[in-house]
């Protein structure tokens, strides 16, 4: 396929046939026998500022009461929580998984949203004695203490014992066995290293006042012992690291070949590790999780409204995320921006003209003209396809036609032409649509575009009648 880049500020021109395109239906070649171009229609479309929730993007949010979560579900793509292993295996091969499915299908699901999740081994947030069951505890004879100023206690794995990671891996196992693949899971977060799972040692109190550098593991030991195992477990699922530290690039950046891409816990405060996540643009969608809530943030002297605004936009020109926190105290002070930022993180595809035959000759192959603009930050890294499609009065696709157009190539702030080719077979009067899909499978688009023209509830975009001879 040849692929004609616009520039920003060029013409959008749809007087020529960039591309063949072959579908179930469509033609080979060039796709112009029998099209003569003077029946031809040009359509420009306007943008529309919708909020859209689209596959593999948006805002992340982490519950409230749950009038809350329908009332912001417009808004964010994705419900998230992290789980203590402790809750979800309180003894040796016994599970309890209502928790996470509570969580998930009784609260996220029941709007319509998507979920995801991490499992911790250790959360000082959590006064909590065990966050990692006590069973492995008994089993190893070996821990940490961490000391909470009120005298109370929460108990550390070793990071190298080889029962803790014996047993994490067989729990790893039994969380992909159950939810591999899941089409209502978004992604799924590495969380067995480190406090928070964030694969750091900060918070952690334990009277070694070297403890930061102490209870680092060697880079080999967490790549094969903690992230491997839910590499095998988790083969058709996004997984997350979670940045910890330098001396951890070399494996994020091997891992991130693997599939395993890199989120930051700390934005806004923290900057580094955004280096880290910037090398994932084009080959994995990175998240963002604010270091502290935006409360915080508008008492300080040295942030206020403005300065996190500014230093989250800083944050998103090095990185290029995704996934993005929903801080609920932050959308409600800066409504508009958000709104535009949930569109804006990750990809944000517009379509901006259609050049099409108003008439054609049913067994004669036609091309379709086409410029798309992305005006997010990133790629869709989703699996994404074209199709275009004559619908009857009541919105079904009598034909479709399948394109080689890839959504996976139109890089952030540029117009990309692209043309397809259609061949219909059965006369009579049509509109003519377009639709982005996720699988080869799918009956239905699956992608909201920024863009009028859509049809109804539907996610197919209408260019115009067509009538077939």
């Amino acid at each position: 396929m040849r692929r004609r880049h616009l520039a920003l500020a060029g013409a959008v021109l749809m007087t020529a046939c960039v591309c063949g395109c072959a579908g179930a239906e469509a033609s080979g070649g060039d796709g112009t026998d029998g099209a003569d171009r003077e029946d031809y229609v040009t359509r420009a479309f306007a943008d529309t500022s919708d909020v859209l929730i689209n596959p593999g993007k948006g805002f992340v949010y982490y519950g409230g009461p749950y009038e809350e979560l329908k009332e912001l579900s417009y808004i964010y793509a994705v419900g998230y929580h992290r789980f203590s292993w402790s809750d979800l295996e309180p003894e040796d091969n016994v599970f309890d998984f209502s928790k996470l499915e509570d969580s998930w299908l009784h609260y996220f699901q029941k709007v319509g949203r998507k979920f995801a999740f991490g499992v911790m081994s250790v959360n000082t947030s959590s006064t909590k004695e065990y966050i990692t069951p006590k069973f492995v505890f008994d089993e190893s004879g070996q821990w940490d203490v961490h000391t909470f100023e009120d005298g109370g206690v929460q108990y550390i794995p070793k990071w190298d014992d080889e029962v803790y990671l014996d047993q994490a891996a067989e729990f790893a196992a039994e969380l992909g066995r159950r939810y591999n693949g899941s089409d209502d899971i978004a992604f799924v977060d590495i969380l067995t290293y480190g406090n928070w799972g964030e694969q750091h040692m900060f918070g952690i109190e334990t009277g070694d006042e070297d403890y930061s550098e102490s209870g680092k593991v060697a880079p080999e030991l967490f790549r094969d012992r903690y992230i491997r195992p839910y590499i095998e477990a988790f083969t058709d699922t996004l997984l997350y690291n979670t940045w910890g530290y330098d001396d951890l690039n070399g494996v994020y950046r091997e891992l991130m070949e693997e599939g395993v891409s890199v989120r930051r816990n700390g934005i806004v405060t923290y900057a580094n590790g955004l280096d880290m996540l910037a090398e994932a643009y084009g080959k994995l969608p990175v998240a963002f999780e604010f270091a502290r809530s935006y409360s915080h943030y508008v008492e300080s002297p040295n942030y206020g409204k403005e300065g996190f605004n500014r230093r989250l936009e800083e944050a998103i020109a090095a990185a290029k995320p995704s996934y993005i926190e929903l801080d609920v105290d932050w959308y409600r002070d800066n409504v508009e921006y958000c709104e535009e930022l949930a569109n804006r993180m990750g990809y944000y595809f517009r379509l901006k003209r259609a050049s099409y035959p108003e008439r054609l000759e049913a067994g004669k192959a036609y091309p379709v003209d086409l410029t798309f603009r992305n005006d997010g930050v990133a790629p869709v890294y989703e699996p994404c396809t074209v199709r275009l499609a004559l619908l009857d009065g009541d919105g079904n696709a009598v034909e479709t036609f399948r394109t080689d157009i890839s959504p996976r190539s139109w890089e952030p702030g540029a117009d990309f032409a692209e043309s397809a080719s259609i061949k219909a077979e059965r006369a009579g009067r049509y509109r003519l649509a377009v639709g982005l899909f996720r699988k080869e499978t799918d009956g239905e688009p699956c992608y909201l575009l920024g863009s009028e023209g859509r049809l109804g509830e539907t996610k197919w975009y209408v260019l115009g009648e067509v009538a077939v001879e």
